[in-house]
């Protein structure tokens, strides 16, 4: 994956991430959180089975990674990401979650899976103080949902790192379709099995939405980004999508930034071109690295 092709690969998963907190929060007002979770991994496998039928695993440690992906990225992680949104407000996910970047730099580091630059850190620290701001100025939320969505932030991390290390043989549409089978399997000893069929077009269009463009799309993009690039500076990327989570809760729910929040996201974006080196920083003295 090129540099421009990673660049655009990843607006395409902030676009679709960032709009997916305000559109979930819809889904689940009338719909389980886990319920959703597994009508949404369940379509997905089935939209998805033409291309995971022809890619069928060889090895058993494939498969063992494969289900652990699913369970960790799918069935546990999803499950508090959606049981947060149905708890606490869609900003506040948002902007809790943005420690998961941070987190995956710690442990990329301290495990020694990709080399880790004092750019990236910086912008990551930069970008976490307009987080701290977004958080500060943000109305307070549902203490349980707030949990949740950390605990959210951790599961992301492991699943992150885990994609990076496991670096299996079969990849994009089809690797999203089989974590997908395996982890709303993992999700039917939890669920009502309520018929999504019953409901509204505001339960099923937010289905169709994860479906299409948060889970095909977006995740394909974002395990294709995390091979070729390493999870850490992937990662960083997930600065951005609170942005457009405000942005979308401003369009459709009707929330407004204030002056600290605007401040928070003028941070986060500044921090996120540094990591990239999209913003020039002092030349470093001749011979001297830029590795921490």
């Amino acid at each position: 994956m090129n540099r421009r092709g990673f660049i655009l690969a990843m607006l395409l998963v902030v676009l679709s991430w960032g709009l997916n907190y305000v559109v979930t929060k819809v889904g689940v007002t009338r719909f389980a959180p886990a319920d959703f979770v597994f009508w949404r991994f369940f379509g997905t496998a089935l939209v998805t089975m033409p291309w995971w039928l022809r890619n069928i695993p060889r090895k058993p440690a494939h498969w063992l990674r494969l289900i652990i992906l699913g369970v960790v990225g799918v069935s546990l992680y999803q499950w508090f990401f959606t049981s947060a949104l149905h708890d606490t407000m869609a900003a506040n996910v948002a902007f809790l979650f943005d420690l998961s970047p941070l987190l995956t730099l710690v442990v990329q580091r301290v495990l020694r899976l990709r080399v880790a630059t004092g750019r990236m850190f910086l912008g990551a620290i930069v970008s976490l103080f307009g987080v701290l701001l977004l958080v500060g100025a943000s109305p307070a939320g549902s203490i349980r949902g707030d949990v949740y969505a950390l605990i959210a932030a951790v599961l992301w991390t492991a699943f992150t790192v885990l994609t990076d290390v496991f670096q299996l043989p079969i990849r994009g549409i089809a690797l999203t379709g089989w974590m997908s089978l395996f982890g709303a399997m993992g999700l039917l000893p939890f669920i009502t099995l309520q018929p999504v069929w019953r409901f509204g077009p505001s339960t099923w269009l937010p289905l169709v939405y994860t479906i299409l463009f948060v889970t095909i799309m977006g995740l394909s993009l974002w395990q294709n980004a995390v091979m070729a690039t390493g999870a850490g500076k992937t990662s960083l990327y997930l600065f951005l999508i609170p942005l457009v989570a405000a942005g979308a809760g401003w369009v459709f729910l009707g929330e407004r930034m204030n002056f600290y929040e605007g401040a928070g996201a003028i941070l986060i974006l500044f921090g996120v071109g540094l990591a990239e080196g999209l913003i020039a920083r002092k030349p470093l003295p001749l011979g001297a690295s830029d590795q921490t």
